[in-house]
Formats: structure tokens, sequence, C-alpha cells
């Protein structure tokens, strides 16, 4: 089967299981840095809101030589275990007073993203764009969210000026920012893996032994620490927050250099003034290349923060983050 027979399949089967009350629709979603989502919105007919299940990584499923009942089932079930968003309707959506309190902000890239930026209200953040989305809820899997468009502000009758003034008020707030060493990240990974399986001393083993292969291959990093939100969704953003990379730096009395991990963190190392700025940049861009999603990808740049100036900077001249139109 094919992958545009697969859609179809799936509307299909989705309309007979639920029948006349429920419309059943196909979408082509635009994501970060290009990528494009096929997703089935679900709804019954006198509803707006329509949650959506994306359906690439059921049909790599299906590759893989799962049965395509089964395949159907799952996302069939998928949408009985989440059917809507209970607390935010149409009404809300359509009441900037509604939904003020839930408006944050995150970075993406502005190269990669200049066609859905035509869309968006944002404000440059050196080769970054700070754009506004939605918290429309929050569960103990994660956050259902939805990018803030133009139309939202004609629906809103406000001006961009007070949307990013919402934002940067609130997402702080609901999205504080936490700093912590990679070793401490890497030992809550792996406890968070293995559970009460988890042997403190053999997890002390195996990180002691990660920390000096890490060394090993890459001695320039002694000290890494972790900056991302509570979350962990969007973290990247919570360089832009007012004095968190001032008062850390503040505390380690030192610069700081600032490699964008991906969307979702940073990285932050003091700054020896022995790197070469863009080697660095080099080895961003090697590690998104291998290693980060192209949908979660932030920067190839890297970024320095002066305690004598209180201000970011880029450093480097490594290659532009380009975007692409796939699925």
């Amino acid at each position: 089967m094919n992958y545009e027979s697969f859609l179809q399949t799936v509307k299909g089967d989705l309309e007979k299981r639920l029948g006349m009350d429920y419309q059943v629709t196909l979408r082509a979603i635009p994501k970060n840095n290009g990528i494009i989502r096929d997703g089935v919105s679900i709804c019954r007919k006198q509803e707006e809101i329509a949650p959506t299940i994306y359906l690439n990584d059921f049909f790599i499923r299906l590759e893989e030589g799962q049965p395509l009942p089964d395949v159907l089932d799952s996302i069939y079930h998928l949408y009985l275990s989440n059917p809507g968003l209970p607390y935010l309707d149409s009404r809300a959506l359509s009441s900037y007073q509604e939904v003020k309190d839930r408006i944050v902000y995150k970075l993406i890239n502005i190269q990669a993203n200049l066609p859905l930026l035509k869309k968006l209200p944002y404000i440059p953040f050196h080769d970054m764009a700070m754009v506004c989305y939605l918290l429309m809820e929050q569960k103990d899997h994660g956050y259902m969210t939805a990018l803030v468009h133009k139309e939202h502000l004609k629906t809103w009758r406000i001006r961009e000026k007070e949307l990013f003034t919402t934002a940067i008020q609130n997402t702080p707030l609901l999205l504080p920012p936490t700093i912590r060493p990679m070793s401490e990240m890497l030992k809550q990974l792996a406890q968070d893996a293995f559970g009460d399986s988890c042997q403190e001393e053999s997890l002390e083993a195996i990180l002691e032994a990660t920390e000096e292969h890490r060394m090993q291959q890459n001695p320039m990093f002694p000290d890494l620490y972790v900056l991302t939100n509570s979350a962990g969704v969007n973290g990247a953003a919570c360089m832009a927050y007012p004095h968190v990379i001032k008062n850390f730096a503040d505390r380690l009395e030192q610069d700081l250099i600032i490699l964008p991990s991906s969307i979702h963190e940073v990285l932050l190392v003091t700054d020896s003034g022995n790197y070469d700025y863009n080697e660095l940049s080099c080895l961003v861009k090697d590690i998104n290349d291998s290693e980060v999603p192209t949908e979660d990808q932030l920067s190839n740049q890297i970024y320095r923060y002066s305690r004598e100036d209180d201000v970011i900077t880029i450093v480097s001249h490594g290659p532009v983050l380009s975007g692409t139109e796939s699925r």
C-alpha cells in the first residue's frame, strides 16, 4: 500500500467507525524547519475544535510489518483516549481574554522557516525568531499547543506589541527555566529509563564511563550545563528570558558560550578564551546533521554572553540552517 492510499484508508476507517455525527478531515500541517506532517482531524459536526492525530509514524509501522488492522485500531483508540480539548472551545479561541494567560513564546530559526514566518507575527532574535503559541492543555505526557498566526490578531483585535508583551510576561511563569549540569541530566534520563531497577552504584559506574568517553572524544568541554524549561519542551527560549543567562554567568563569574542543542534546550559552557567559535559552529552543524531531527534543529551558530556588556551576540560564521520541504 502506498502512502496516499494509506491516508485515504485511515480516513475511511475512522468515518466508518465513528458514524455520521463526526467529521474526519485529512490535513497537511506545516511544522518547524519546513517539515510537513500529515494528520487526520476528528470532531463532532457541531464542534469547531478538532484534535489532530499525525499519521506519518503510523505509516512507518505499516512499512515495518505491523498489520494494517492493528495500525487502524491504534489510531482509533488513540482518538478515543484523547477525544478533544474539553476546556478550550471555539468561543475561547475567538476571545483574547480567554486565551491571553496561555500565550507563550519559543525560538525557531528564521532562514529555515521563511514561508511559515510570512503567516506569523514574530520578533527577530539574532538568526532566530521569537514566535508565540497557545499552551492549550497540560497533561502528564506533555503539552497541546497551537501557533499564533496573524489571523488570530485580527480576530482578537490586538497589535503585535500587546501579543509579545503578554508572551514575555507569561512564558517564564508557565515554563520556568532550569539549568543543570549535563552529568545530572544524564543521571535523570537513566533513572527514568530504568526505573526502580536502576541501582545507584551501577548508575554511577555507567555515568563515570560515559563521562570519561565524552572527555576523550571531546575534551574541549570540561563542564557543560543544560538550559531548558520545566517541561523540557521549546526550552531554548529560556536563553531569551530576562536575566537568566546573566544571573548564571554572574554566579560562575565568567562569560558564557551558548550552543544551540535544539529548539528544546541550549548548552552553556564558560568561555575560557581558547575556543575557535567557527570550529564550534562546525561541530554543532555536524551534530544537527547526524543526531538532531530536522524539526528540532535551532541553529548552526554559536552565541556568546558578555558579562561586561550584558549582551548575547553571534560569534560564528557557520553555515545557515536551511529548511526542507519533507513529510
